[in-house]
């Protein structure tokens, strides 16, 4: 009997050490697997990575469009770490990077002496050609990729320009098109906006963002200052006829103080309706902390966002200038069929 109990007795501790041993392969298979699945992540966001710092913005070219003389010397990005980690969390669950761009509100009025009329044109379409070009570069190394949504935020600044909301919306209908056979971008415009939150009207949105802080009176409270280069940004802007009844009317201060606090409101709104880390930000403004936005250019020589010039063509280099600055003894104008559309552009003589 006692014989019979050893038996049972060590084929229960053999069945528990077997189990203690499965257990431990299982942990220690599970351990390396998921060791093994970050360091990977991390190497293939690193690679992603490179891909985007060839692209970023290294100086504030907001500045450099206003004054030429002001310093270009590349900046070192801050945050390099947390934005590796940023793109890791889309590539641990092998999902394409969802990146998020505010921008293309709408053509400058001031078609004298910076664009050429009210829709896009060959400055919207290379830009757009550029960044796409970036998003094939990271599909290369990435093979789900990276979609880019671009999120046009005329409607909200239109009134501040004295631009009609008419042309917000024929801008950003012509966008779409010019961008249709570019596969990683997608278009977020104020028909978006409407439908994703039941408004019936463009003057909806505006009054949906306002609701948001700092109110007008918390942002002045706030700034201490308006920051000189945002002052001379919209007088540029805003120098011609229209533009200069309109700051006889309000001034330039309350321009800028109204533009700045609406940002400010916006901010708010994208933090909350696209979160972090859900989608990976992009700026085509100059961002020293690459880890909260990153700073990406829209043409490989230009300091000038494709919505405030014009599109010159020097024979395989394309660059966007301000109208006044292009030479016309050296430039003629040209249209390009996209998409079954012309678009305007300047082309040197040869």
């Amino acid at each position: 009997m006692m014989f019979k109990k050893n038996i049972c007795s060590n084929r229960i501790s053999f069945i528990l050490i077997l189990c203690g041993l499965t257990l431990l392969v299982v942990l220690s298979t599970i351990f390396y697997s998921s060791h093994y699945n970050k360091r990977n992540a991390r190497a293939l966001s690193q690679k992603i990575y490179a891909v985007l710092d060839h692209y970023r913005i290294m100086y504030d070219i907001d500045a450099h469009s206003i004054d030429p003389n002001t310093d270009t010397t590349p900046q070192a990005a801050k945050g390099i770490e947390q934005c590796i980690q940023n793109i890791a969390y889309f590539v641990a669950k092998k999902e394409p990077i969802n990146m998020l761009l505010v921008g293309f509100p709408f053509k400058s009025g001031n078609q004298k002496k910076k664009v050429l009329g009210p829709l896009p044109d060959m400055a919207e379409r290379t830009s757009l050609e550029y960044t796409q070009k970036m998003l094939n570069e990271i599909k290369a190394v990435y093979s789900q990729g990276a979609k880019i949504l671009i999120f046009c935020d005329g409607i909200l600044f239109a009134p501040i320009f004295g631009i009609p909301f008419t042309d917000v919306v024929s801008y950003e209908n012509e966008l779409k098109l010019l961008c249709a056979d570019l596969p990683d971008i997608t278009i977020f415009t104020s028909q978006n906006m409407m439908k994703k939150h039941g408004l019936k009207s463009t003057t909806e949105i505006v009054q949906l963002i306002d609701q948001y802080e700092p109110s007008d009176k918390q942002f002045r409270t706030e700034l201490k200052e308006i920051p000189e280069i945002a002052l001379k940004r919209v007088a540029m802007d805003l120098d011609y006829t229209q533009g200069r009844i309109l700051i006889e009317k309000n001034s330039l201060p309350e321009i800028v103080m109204n533009l700045l606090s609406r940002e400010m409101r916006l901010r708010s709104y994208i933090s909350k309706t696209f979160p972090s880390p859900d989608f990976f930000r992009l700026t085509v403004h100059f961002s020293a902390d690459v880890s909260k936005k990153f700073g990406i250019r829209l043409s490989p020589t230009s300091n000038i966002t494709p919505y405030h010039g014009v599109m010159v063509q020097s024979g395989d280099i394309s660059s966007i200038l301000f109208k006044k600055d292009v030479d016309m003894n050296h430039y003629i104008y040209d249209e390009k069929l996209i998409n079954g559309r012309q678009y305007g552009y300047y082309k040197q003589i040869k």
